[in-house]
């Protein structure tokens, strides 16, 4: 068992811009997008300027160094099948 403390997730707010470090760009980088809503024990995450949702562990989800945010009008729920 290790000694070393775990860092806490972090939680971001809904509209937020973060970095995905589970998946990657074409070009290699850590994938960005915006924080709709985690839900069982998921992250849910939608590209900035718009398209399908995808999921994430929410240990993977990193606060941006220059952190900035989208309105988000109507966040929905993720799709239903997506939920287990």
């Amino acid at each position: 068992m290790s000694s070393c403390p775990r860092m806490p997730v972090y939680t971001p707010k809904v509209g937020e811009i973060v970095r995905d470090l589970a998946h990657r760009t074409a070009d290699g980088e850590p994938a960005e997008g915006v924080h709709m809503e985690t839900l069982a024990g998921l992250a849910y995450l939608r590209p900035v300027g718009g398209g399908c949702e995808w999921t994430t562990k929410p240990e993977h989800v990193q606060r941006l160094d220059h952190p900035h945010d989208v309105t988000v009008q109507h966040p929905g729920r993720p799709r239903a099948h997506d939920v287990a």
